[in-house]
């Protein structure tokens, strides 16, 4: 299990306001499917955009599959840290 580092996600939460303070809308920010909404509170997802391939050519629709962020992709730093093992 990983725990979040909280100052990391003060990045994040940074752009979000930036882009209420922008538009006016005070609940502008990312899109929902960026995030897992778990226990732990939210986690960043990624999607992935990938064709089928059919013989020779691939599809023209998309698929979609998402991937948990690391690491922050403003800042570059770490978004988890491991949980010290508890006895």
């Amino acid at each position: 299990m990983n725990r979040k580092i909280t100052d990391n996600w003060k990045a994040i939460e940074a752009i979000e306001l930036a882009a209420q303070e922008q538009t006016g809308d005070p609940q502008a920010g990312f899109s929902a499917d960026m995030f897992f909404f778990g226990e732990d509170g939210r986690s960043l997802m990624l999607s992935c955009l990938y064709r089928i391939k059919k013989g020779e050519t691939y599809s023209k629709s998309y698929k979609e599959f998402k991937v948990c962020a690391k690491f922050c992709p403003f800042t570059g730093k770490p978004l988890y840290e491991d949980d010290p093992i508890k006895d």
